[in-house]
């Protein structure tokens, strides 16, 4: 059954942001797979050799703000555009999804937690019993997305130039769709989201990546500091 900590994918969700004793939201509708893939491309992750240190910076700036001049309408406090802040807060919520540092449910599934919408009452929520339940990778799997999560290029010269990553994003959203057995704290229609084909279909693209990211990361192993 859906609790009251169940996200509901099919429905627009509305993002209250409070400031100075004002009320400002935005309304988003679900956001779609090439939207999201849109984002992650715009992504920028660097690194540069600077005298004889390497600088390394991730930019998701742009391509946050980016999308949500795509999906949010600023329905209620303003006046006039939305200011930078604003809607670098909204995009801060759509990209909330995260795994908790804490032990993995069983083997194969990954807890997320994540902001959604706002509640009757307009404050925003905090969602902490998402769970996706996943088939073991194969072989074939783990090196797809070892081969994607590696990909970079030099530019400007192999001595001075800067080196530019691309994320793993696009592979990993496919993983999932393939990997996917059940979730748990989702509906659609006011119903539990159930079977894998439904799941591939309706889960937020940025669960996906941030659920089935964590399949392919390494296990740490808990040692004993000898005395």
């Amino acid at each position: 059954m859906p609790t009251l900590d169940s996200i509901a994918l099919d429905l627009p969700r509305k993002i209250v942001i409070k400031q100075f004793g004002r009320t400002y939201a935005a309304i988003v509708s679900p956001i779609s797979e090439p939207l999201w893939l849109k984002y992650f491309d715009g992504l920028i992750s660097t690194a540069e050799r600077v005298g004889k240190e390497v600088v390394q910076r991730i930019d998701a700036t742009s391509a946050g703000i980016e999308l949500v001049d795509s999906v949010a309408q600023f329905v209620e406090g303003y006046e006039a555009d939305p200011p930078l802040g604003h809607r670098l807060a909204v995009a801060n919520v759509l990209t909330s999804a995260f795994v908790p540092d804490q032990d993995m449910q069983g083997f194969g599934q990954i807890p997320l937690v994540a902001i959604w919408s706002a509640n009757e009452g307009g404050s925003m929520r905090r969602h902490k019993d998402l769970i996706h339940t996943f088939k073991e990778p194969t072989a074939e799997q783990n090196r797809r997305y070892r081969r994607d999560d590696s990909r970079s290029q030099i530019v400007g010269g192999s001595r001075k130039g800067m080196t530019v990553y691309h994320g793993a994003q696009r592979a990993l959203a496919g993983l999932y769709d393939e990997l996917i057995v059940s979730v748990e704290g989702y509906v659609v229609n006011g119903v539990p989201l159930e079977g894998s084909e439904a799941i591939a279909r309706h889960m937020d693209t940025y669960h996906k990546v941030a659920a089935a990211m964590q399949l392919f990361a390494p296990v740490l192993i808990d040692v004993e500091e000898e005395d």
